[in-house]
C-alpha cells in the first residue's frame, strides 16, 4: 500500500518494529502501540506526517531525532510522548491526555506546558483530556499555570472524561481567563450530565459574564449550546444566529418582493401616463386640424 496516507495501527505493546521499512508516507497516524525506539526509529521515516495520536505508553529513554518529523502540525499525546516530539516542531495543536485522576495537578500542568511552549508553531490550541477527581481548588491552581506559558494560545479546551465540573470551578475561570491576551475560543465538557455544566440555568450567562474579563473571547463551547458573540446581537447560540439569519435572508427576500411589486405597480402608471400623453397628442392634433380647416373655409368665403 504505497499510496496509504492515513493509518490507524491498534496494536498494544512494542509492535512499532514491523512499521519499519514501509513504502507509504503518511499525513495521520493514530497508534496505540508503545512509545519505544522502534517507534521513534520508523518516525523518523515519515517526513510528510502532519497529525499525530499516539495512545501507548512511553518506554524510558527514547528519543526521536532532531530532524523527525518537520510536518507535524497536531498532536494528541500524554505528557512524556509530548517531551518528544512537540519541541522544535511546527506544533499548532496539542491535545494534552491525563490519563491517570492525579497528574491533572500544577506541578505537572507546568512542567508540559513548559515543554509545549517549545513549538515552533507556534502553539494555538490546548486540549486538556482529564480526570476532575480532585478538588475545584487543585483544578484551578493547575489550569492557573496555562496563560503564563503559552502567550499566543487562542484556544483552550477542557474534556472532563470523569468527575464534575462543580460551580465552585466555574467561579474560579474568570481570574484565569483575565490572563489571556488573545484567547478567542474556549471549550468545557463534560460526560457527568448532571454537573453544574449542564444546568442550562448556570451557563446560560456564563460566555457574557468570561468575555468581560477576557475581552478577546468570541466563542464558548458548552455541553447544551455553543455561544458566538455577534457585534450587533451581543452572545447568542448557534441556533440563535442561524434562526437570526434565516429571519435576515426572508426579510432581504419580501424587500426584493417589495420592489419587484413597487417597480411593476411604476411600470403600470408609467405607461397610463404615456397612453394618456399619446391620448392627449392625439386630440390637439384633430383639434389643430379642425382649427385650420375652420379658418381655410373663412377665408374662401370673404374672397368670393
Amino acid at each position: 500500500m504505497p499510496l496509504l496516507t492515513e493509518l490507524s495501527f491498534l496494536l498494544n505493546g512494542q509492535t512499532a518494529h514491523v512499521l519499519r521499512g514501509a513504502p507509504f508516507q503518511l499525513t495521520k497516524l493514530t497508534a496505540s502501540c508503545d512509545f519505544d525506539p522502534a517507534m521513534a526509529s520508523w518516525l523518523a521515516e515519515q517526513r510528510a506526517l502532519r497529525t499525530a495520536l499516539f495512545c501507548g505508553q512511553f518506554v524510558t529513554g527514547t528519543a526521536l531525532a532532531l530532524e523527525a518529523l518537520p510536518a507535524l502540525h497536531r498532536v494528541s499525546a500524554s505528557p512524556l510522548i509530548l517531551a518528544c516530539v512537540v519541541p522544535g516542531r511546527p506544533v499548532r495543536e496539542v491535545e494534552l491526555c491525563l490519563v491517570h485522576p492525579w497528574l491533572l495537578n500544577k506541578e505537572v500542568l507546568q512542567t508540559t506546558i513548559q515543554i509545549v511552549s517549545y513549538s515552533k508553531g507556534p502553539l494555538h490550541s490546548l486540549q486538556i483530556i482529564s480526570h476532575l477527581t480532585e478538588s475545584a481548588e487543585t483544578v484551578l491552581a493547575a489550569l492557573e499555570v496555562i496563560p503564563s506559558g503559552l502567550t499566543s494560545l487562542a484556544n483552550l479546551a477542557l474534556h472532563a472524561v470523569s468527575g464534575s465540573v462543580t460551580n465552585e470551578l466555574l467561579a474560579g475561570l474568570p481570574p484565569i481567563l483575565a490572563q489571556f491576551a488573545g484567547l478567542k475560543s474556549l471549550m468545557l465538557l463534560s460526560k457527568n450530565r448532571y454537573d453544574a455544566l449542564h444546568d442550562y440555568a448556570i451557563t446560560r450567562a456564563l460566555a457574557a459574564a468570561w468575555h468581560t474579563h477576557c475581552a478577546s473571547l468570541e466563542c464558548v463551547s458548552l455541553p447544551n449550546a455553543t455561544y458566538v458573540r455577534n457585534p450587533k446581537y451581543g452572545w447568542v447560540t448557534l441556533k440563535d444566529l442561524e434562526r437570526i439569519l434565516v429571519e435576515r435572508e426572508q426579510a432581504l427576500l419580501q424587500r426584493e418582493r417589495d420592489v419587484r411589486e413597487r417597480e411593476a405597480a411604476l411600470g403600470e402608471e408609467q405607461r397610463m401616463l404615456e397612453a394618456r400623453e399619446r391620448k392627449l397628442e392625439e386630440q390637439i392634433r384633430e383639434l389643430k386640424v379642425e382649427l385650420v380647416g375652420g379658418g381655410a373655409g373663412e377665408g374662401s368665403s370673404a374672397v368670393a
